[in-house]
């Protein structure tokens, strides 16, 4: 079985914002993420793979898609090279519909710890901060503003899979800021402006807390700073004029999750 010149380039297409749109999916390539997709039982719609391109792990991997049943397309190494976004395929590509998700979905009681990301254009910087929010039980993630994709090919591999192990929604600072103001979450604002000893945590396993992290060129919208509890900035030698967006962020959900679960690593 093989595929279709169009469904070469459909595929191909999801490479752009504008491919994934339009199709409703997105792909990703490479035998350690296509692992993190199983092992968050997230299954793609289709799998490509190409036998001369894969080492045994990869095979045992296709086996383990075949076995829940999901569509496995064997393909020529030629077809998938002519796919891959890298120079050379990496041998196998799961094609997976994009979530459906609302901001709906933060009333659910669950969600007691989250992540909003404002403005984060950076793709190495947003794939950062969903590994860093679902190591530290940050979810869902929330984008607002101008953020990249995080169903784009690199925010996709920066993520290292976490993007199949957290919810993502796409919603406006606005409508955050009105969940703030009715008292469902509490917000920390990340700013380089803010104090560091602005947060008081002993009591955060009895709130709902968002934590917003803005750009590191343009900061948090005004919107958000507007109904933020706190504005926290981490302390650091003045040599540095501000740390990198995830890297500050990463720094602030471990001392939440340390407050909140009471692990410290």
């Amino acid at each position: 079985m093989s595929i279709t010149k169009k469904e070469q380039k459909d595929i191909k297409s999801l490479r752009t914002r504008k491919g994934r749109r339009a199709l409703g999916r997105f792909a990703t390539e490479g035998v350690r993420l296509l692992e993190e997709a199983i092992r968050h039982d997230v299954r793609p719609e289709l799998l490509l793979w190409s036998p001369a391109l894969l080492a045994e792990r990869g095979h045992q991997l296709v086996q383990r898609f075949r076995r829940r049943r999901v569509q496995v397309v064997e393909v020529s190494a030629r077809e998938l090279n002519g796919i891959s976004e890298s120079v050379t395929s990496q041998g196998i590509v799961g094609v997976f519909d994009l979530p459906r998700s609302s901001s709906d979905e933060l009333l659910r009681p669950e969600h007691r710890t989250v992540l909003l990301c404002d403005g984060i254009s950076d793709p190495g910087n947003l794939g950062t901060l969903l590994r860093c929010a679902l190591a530290f039980r940050f979810n869902p993630v929330l984008l607002t503003g101008k953020c990249a994709d995080p169903y784009a090919p690199k925010v996709v591999r920066a993520s290292v899979g976490a993007i199949f192990g957290v919810d993502l929604i796409l919603t406006a600072a606005d409508d955050v800021a009105s969940l703030v103001g009715k008292g469902k979450f509490r917000l920390i604002a990340a700013d380089v402006n803010g104090k560091s000893n602005a947060v008081d945590l002993r009591g955060a396993r009895r709130n709902r807390l968002i934590l917003a992290v803005g750009s590191e060129a343009e900061g948090l919208s005004e919107s958000i700073l507007k109904v933020s509890d706190c504005r926290w900035r981490l302390e650091h030698e003045r040599c540095v004029d501000s740390l990198n967006a995830a890297v500050a962020a990463a720094i602030m959900m471990q001392r939440i999750y340390h407050h909140t679960t009471g692990k410290s690593s």
